[in-house]
């Protein structure tokens, strides 16, 4: 009984859910579409709100790029008003640098226009201070040089050429101070320069009497410039004055060492070294002289004498022809030329250039004593005589004493013992060596009946001419 009560309860229950089970999940269904429902209206709404949000997101980004063109448009035009306005100012700056620029250019232009204009007048008035001293109107000079330095102070050249030429017109003083001066200026940094206004105030002090300070300026020179040939001849000049002929040759080495290229110094030193006695080297130097300068007729005079003193006498001869057709008024040179040719045997154009050796120099002993011998050699024996009592009358030279003793011995000769006498005495006089003159001497001397005397000069001559001595000592022993 139980039994189908269980089971009768089993098949209500299984009833019971078979009806309520369908509606139970009809239910639950409609619960879930409702849910979803809610659902899908939520998620619509959520979409509508989204759509809002995005709509206004949309304006919102449209609103911004509006305001961000709107305001890069006034930056834009802000930059572009900015722009315009830096330009226009720079513009305005630039034209009114340009203007300055070009006034401060035209304002240069003109002042070196003004300072050319200057400088081309200074110029010219130092030029035509030059031409006024070549002229040797010195007093133009200075004031042309003045005119220069009034412009140009600082024109050395000036300076230098005023102190010359206030020098030239005797105003030593103020153109020592000028030539000192001179050497100041910034200028005269270049050696060259330096030099020739050192020069200058050597020859200003040393013709002023300042010897101390001439030499310190011309050995300055050298320094500066070794082929200063001006300043090594003014140098050698004052040694040479005070018997130093070994400092003349030492200054005038500088220049020579350095190649100056002057026919002056080469000519200098030719004529120490035949003052020496340095035949060889005068001559060298002669030569130097002459490579310098073709027509350096000193240097052809001394190459002359070492000719002459050779006895090379047709280059003597040629020297010298030119140097008398170059100095016409050279009666050392004529004379020179005379004696080449009598040694030549063109006796005759010897006696041409005796005569005018004497026409310029009528006091020059020694060229009567040459032209005598010369007319001698042609057969004019008076003229000749004549010649040699000119010569005679002079003293010392060797030409002369030969003179004397012509003279002395045609006297003799002409049994004029008093006249020979004298003659052969000034002879022995002037040369106690000369064995001819004391063999006269003694001859007249004892023709005259003074046999002192003839006996004296035949003791003298046994210590110079045996042969002589002899003879003599055998016309007294007569007696």
């Amino acid at each position: 009984m139980r039994k189908k009560s269980i089971i009768a309860g089993i098949v209500a229950l299984a009833v019971l859910v078979a009806v309520l089970w369908p509606l139970a999940l009809y239910v639950q269904r409609a619960k879930q579409a409702a849910r979803e429902a809610q659902a899908a209206r939520e998620a619509e709404a959520r979409a509508v709100e989204a759509k809002k949000a995005e709509d206004e997101a949309r304006a919102r980004e449209e609103e911004a790029r509006r305001i961000a063109e709107e305001a890069q448009r006034r930056a834009d035009a802000e930059k572009a008003e900015a722009q315009a306005k830096a330009e226009a100012e720079a513009r305005r700056i630039a034209e009114e640098a340009q203007r300055r620029a070009d006034a401060e250019k035209a304002a240069a232009e003109a002042e070196v226009r003004r300072l050319e204009e200057l400088r081309q007048r200074s110029l010219d008035a130092f030029a035509r201070g030059n031409a006024a001293k070549k002229s040797g109107d010195n007093a133009a000079a200075v004031a042309a040089y003045r005119e220069a330095l009034a412009i140009d102070a600082g024109m050395a050249g000036a300076w230098t050429n005023l102190a010359l030429a206030l020098d030239a017109g005797g105003n030593n003083a103020e153109a020592l101070e000028a030539a000192r001066k001179a050497i100041t200026l910034p200028s005269m940094k270049d050696g060259k320069r330096r030099a020739h206004a050192l020069y200058a105030v050597g020859h200003i002090a040393s013709k002023g009497g300042a010897r101390d300070e001439a030499v310190a300026a011309f050995e300055d020179a050298l320094r500066a410039d070794a082929q200063q040939a001006s300043a090594a001849l003014a140098l050698a000049a004052i040694w040479n004055s005070e018997d130093k002929p070994e400092k003349a040759l030492a200054a005038l080495m500088v220049a020579h060492e350095a190649e100056a290229r002057s026919a002056a110094v080469e000519t200098a030193i030719a004529l120490h070294w035949w003052k020496a006695g340095e035949v060889a080297k005068a001559q060298a130097a002669a030569l130097d002289a002459m490579r310098c300068d073709r027509g350096a007729i000193d240097a052809k005079i001394i190459l002359g004498w070492c000719h002459l003193s050779q006895k090379h006498w047709g280059d003597a001869a040629q020297q010298l022809d030119e140097a008398a057709r170059a100095r016409p008024d050279d009666a050392n040179v004529h004379a020179a030329l005379g004696y080449a040719l009598d040694k030549l045997g063109r006796h005759q154009e010897a006696v041409a250039e005796f005569d005018r050796a004497i026409a310029v120099a009528p006091a020059k002993h020694d060229t009567h004593a040459y032209r005598g011998a010369a007319l001698e050699a042609v057969g004019e024996v008076e003229k000749a005589r004549a010649a040699y009592e000119t010569a005679a009358k002079g003293g010392g030279s060797q030409p002369v004493i030969a003179a004397q003793l012509k003279l002395a011995v045609a006297a003799y000769k002409e049994k004029r013992w008093a006249d020979a006498r004298k003659l052969a005495e000034g002879v022995v006089a002037a040369d106690p060596k000369n064995a001819q003159g004391r063999y006269v001497l003694g001859l007249s001397a004892f023709a005259l009946g003074d046999r002192k005397t003839a006996g004296e000069q035949e003791y003298q001559l046994t210590l110079i001419d045996q042969a002589r001595a002899a003879e003599l000592r055998k016309l007294i022993s007569k007696e």
